[in-house]
């Protein structure tokens, strides 16, 4: 027999695989639910931090918004999500030819391991079992594991192992890091993730993951045979088909542009290693301006291409789409200027990038295009957060990523094809959990179609700013209850049939 598939959505106003799905069925009409649906608040929260020589500013203009950041989940509808919080760095190592002279571990480096060591000014990590890698949280503080009282604990606990300092490697690793602390870089023959040993328990089943980086280089992650780091026989100079070791090896191997002005405006192409005829200002330090870049992963030899890091993440969750953020406080991809300056022996024109950014109140802030972290945070589509590392603080871009992780809780959006009922309006129930004075109420909220619009009353509006609904859905809109119109929150659950693609005769669907 041909059905419709039930689609389950949780709102503050929606989450998707919210609710209970054992719950108590819910009565037509207007009253209350003896049992409320219960809605998934788990949220596993991974902060890469970039740990290399130029980051001691950003992170410290990111410690000082830790507290915002916090505050902001904890002010939630809901409260505080059940959060895992932890952090890594950047250094996975660079392996080379010409061991540690290169600045970078050749031993893996921080590995993806969780950072719990206190840092600044604390003493300790303020975990109540020493063993602990990450923070437990929620807004009862029955899932806390430190020792600090809420409010404020959750973020000066934080704080005190955030500050990584800047002794990483300059060849960060920042998608292979994370990668490999969530376990995604290795799956068994079940399909598990398989992090390290000191990681594990962190990502948890159904719960959602946001991963924020502040970083202002691109991400080098590169395989383990890779020869980017190396000088493979060559000499630190020109002469060396690779160019010097350095960090310009990441562009020309990592990134693919198109040179307006060269003789094939509109061919992707390496940055080049010499400049080119089309390179302007003086001869001692020309430029060339280069466009539309992205991740060049076709080279998977040298860099492990982004791709690559975005099927591993996905493959976290079985809904990606709707259980995981990634957010970056990075520098702009544009401009992307290569320029070359006296750097190596007899004064060679060794090329770099140009910053694309840098602070206006001159406290050290800058940033390169990150081509291959954008491509990366892009992939995950309405879920995929940007913020300038180039800001003079970060409150209010802490404040975004913090709400808009609250969104992903509560998605207010409505996705696919709902059925019908014989009225041609969409078959789906609303309940709403409202607290006022401390007391909870449920109560089942028709639709604006079946009760003439009297309040209060749902329907489902088309995207638009309003909701921040992405396209092709629908965004859930309760109207206030005249009787109650002030409440303390209220927290709205739909249930829709949602019709299933190719199953045919079926009520209500196409």
């Amino acid at each position: 027999m041909a059905i419709a598939l039930p689609a389950i959505l949780s709102c503050a106003s929606c989450a998707r695989e919210a609710l209970d799905r054992h719950s108590s069925p819910v009565d037509a009409g207007f009253g209350f639910v003896p049992e409320p649906p219960r809605v998934n608040t788990n949220v596993d929260i991974l902060f890469m931090i970039d740990d290399s020589s130029s980051m001691t500013a950003m992170q410290q203009k990111l410690l000082a918004q830790l507290p915002t950041f916090m505050q902001t989940l904890q002010a939630l509808p809901m409260g505080l999500p059940s959060v895992h919080i932890s952090v890594v760095s950047s250094d996975m190592g660079a392996y080379s030819d010409q061991g540690t002279a290169i600045g970078c571990s050749q031993m893996n480096g921080d590995d993806g391991l969780f950072q719990i060591l206190p840092r600044g000014t604390c003493a300790t990590n303020n975990f109540k079992i020493a063993t602990d890698t990450y923070i437990t949280d929620n807004a009862s503080g029955t899932e806390s594991n430190f020792t600090l009282a809420d409010p404020t604990g959750l973020a000066t606990v934080f704080q005190c192992f955030a500050l990584l300092g800047s002794t990483g490697c300059g060849f960060e690793h920042q998608l292979a890091s994370i990668d490999h602390a969530l376990g995604s870089d290795n799956y068994d023959a079940m399909g598990n993730p398989q992090p390290p040993a000191s990681n594990a328990g962190f990502v948890r089943d159904g719960a959602y993951l946001a991963i924020i980086m502040l970083t202002n280089e691109d991400d080098c992650s590169a395989p383990a045979e890779t020869s980017l780091y190396s000088l493979n026989g060559g000499n630190q100079d020109l002469n060396n088909p690779l160019g010097p070791i350095a960090n310009y090896r990441c562009n020309q191997f990592g990134h693919l542009c198109e040179d307006p002005n060269g003789p094939n405006p509109t061919i992707l192409q390496a940055p080049p290693l010499n400049p080119p005829s089309d390179a302007t200002g003086p001869a001692t330090a020309p430029t060339l301006s280069l466009t539309n870049c992205q991740s060049n992963d076709t080279e998977s030899r040298m860099l492990t291409p982004v791709s690559k890091f975005i099927s591993d993440i996905k493959a976290l969750k079985n809904d990606p789409d709707d259980q995981i953020l990634v957010a970056s406080i990075v520098g702009p991809t544009t401009p992307y200027t290569a320029e070359w300056l006296p750097a190596g022996p007899n004064s060679e024109l060794w090329p770099q990038i140009e910053h694309s950014c840098s602070s206006d109140n001159g406290d050290g802030s800058f940033a390169d295009p990150p081509v291959r972290i954008a491509q990366f945070v892009a992939a995950f589509g309405n879920n995929g957060v940007t913020a300038s590392i180039c800001d003079d603080d970060y409150a209010s871009s802490m404040k975004a990523i913090a709400a808009r992780i609250g969104t992903l809780i509560n998605s207010t959006c409505v996705g696919g094809t709902i059925q019908t009922d014989t009225n041609g309006n969409p078959s789906c129930e609303v309940i709403s959990q409202v607290t006022t004075g401390g007391a909870i109420k449920n109560i089942v909220v028709a639709s604006c179609a079946d009760s003439g619009g009297s309040p209060p009353c749902w329907t489902l509006t088309p995207p638009d700013a309003t909701n921040g609904c992405p396209a092709a859905t629908r965004g859930l809109n309760v109207s206030a209850d005249p009787t109650n119109p002030n409440p303390d929150s209220s927290t709205s659950v739909i249930r829709c049939s949602i019709c299933s693609a190719g199953v045919p005769n079926v009520p209500g669907c196409p």
